[in-house]
């Protein structure tokens, strides 16, 4: 379960991600999610491909006779790869137009926050080397393992702080005024 839950928590980042990052967002027309087919068919195959793609990982590692650590980990690590690769894309200065990250304001808005996904990214990819090059215990206490447990908790709660701060941004409030 602990790998499982792993893989869905990457994946979740990385559909969360591009629902953000590309704008493709569900129509809400009150409490009803009604819209026109057209603008919502972006959002419905990305989710569509992230559901059959978490579900054959599933069904792989688990119907095979062995669990396949490797393929496990290139899976998340790739996953995560994008993900970060992502918000690195976001943190890049105004001028560079790779992502529209605010479509109701001027292309050169750029709230000061911004920066910070491209300090969490690398946070999140130190912690990751924990992962990937372990070491025996300390004392027979405290492995690479559990100093990557221990990383990922400040880590989250800074992305979610990160998450909460664009979220309430005025960018995402109706048209650019002026």
């Amino acid at each position: 379960m602990d790998y499982l839950s792993a893989a869905a928590t990457i994946l979740y980042g990385l559909y969360y991600s591009v629902v953000r990052l590309y704008h493709l967002y569900p129509v809400h027309q009150r409490l009803l999610l009604i819209a026109p087919p057209k603008s919502r068919l972006p959002h419905i195959i990305w989710t569509l491909m992230c559901s059959l793609g978490y579900t054959w990982h599933v069904l792989y590692l688990t119907l095979m006779p062995r669990f396949d650590y490797s393929y496990n980990m290139a899976f998340n690590i790739t996953i995560g790869m994008i993900h970060n690769f992502l918000w690195i894309l976001y943190s890049l200065p105004a001028s560079l137009p790779i992502l529209r990250r605010f479509p109701t304001r001027p292309k050169t808005y750029r709230p000061a926050y911004v920066s910070k996904a491209a300090v969490l990214v690398f946070a999140t990819t130190a912690a990751m080397c924990l992962e990937l090059f372990d070491f025996p215990p300390w004392e027979r206490m405290i492995d690479a393992h559990s100093l990557w447990h221990l990383a990922t908790v400040p880590i989250a709660a800074y992305w979610y702080d990160f998450i909460l701060e664009d979220s309430m941004d005025e960018g995402w409030r109706g048209r650019a005024r002026g």
